[in-house]
């Protein structure tokens, strides 16, 4: 049961990333999926393997599941997140859509809990919003990281 609705999030969220008009560019978009994918990875190998905080479960479908999650949605919906925020000049609406695409991703997560793909011992689902807000801070910051160096060497090499 688990598997198969962290597949249908899991292609809802590629098609909402696909069908999405972007704000970023290609190469942006993968340099954001891919940095916070590593933040994400990393983050759960400590809060579950080291910190043993939240364990997964080890049936098969529960598992793929939890790497579902953990490996295209999550990276997916801040990056939908960080596209529809992009050109937005007031802060207000960029907490707006960090606050909420936080919330969706927390709802995602409530959903691990519930089918038993996770299992809390001392956690709370604060920390986790907390941590879900972190990663789209991260994003901003990493974006706005590459829009500064990268891109701007990259003109300065073209117009010389």
């Amino acid at each position: 049961m688990a598997f198969a609705v962290y597949f249908f999030i899991g292609w809802i969220s590629i098609i909402c990333f696909f069908v999405q008009k972007k704000k970023l560019s290609v190469v942006e978009n993968t340099v954001l999926f891919l940095c916070v994918l590593i933040v994400n990875l990393n983050w759960t190998w400590l809060i579950y393997e080291e910190l043993g905080f939240i364990t997964y479960s080890h049936d098969t479908w529960n598992f793929i599941a939890y790497l579902i999650k953990r490996s295209i949605i999550i990276p997916l919906i801040v990056l939908i997140s960080l596209n529809f925020g992009r050109t937005d000049a007031s802060l207000f609406k960029k907490l707006t859509h960090i606050i909420v695409s936080s919330l969706v991703i927390l709802a995602v997560t409530s959903i691990s809990h519930y089918l038993k793909v996770t299992t809390v011992k001392d956690w709370s689902i604060l920390y986790d919003f907390s941590y879900y807000v972190a990663l789209h801070i991260f994003g901003l910051l990493i974006h706005k990281w590459y829009q500064t160096y990268i891109v701007e060497k990259e003109n300065e090499v073209l117009t010389r």
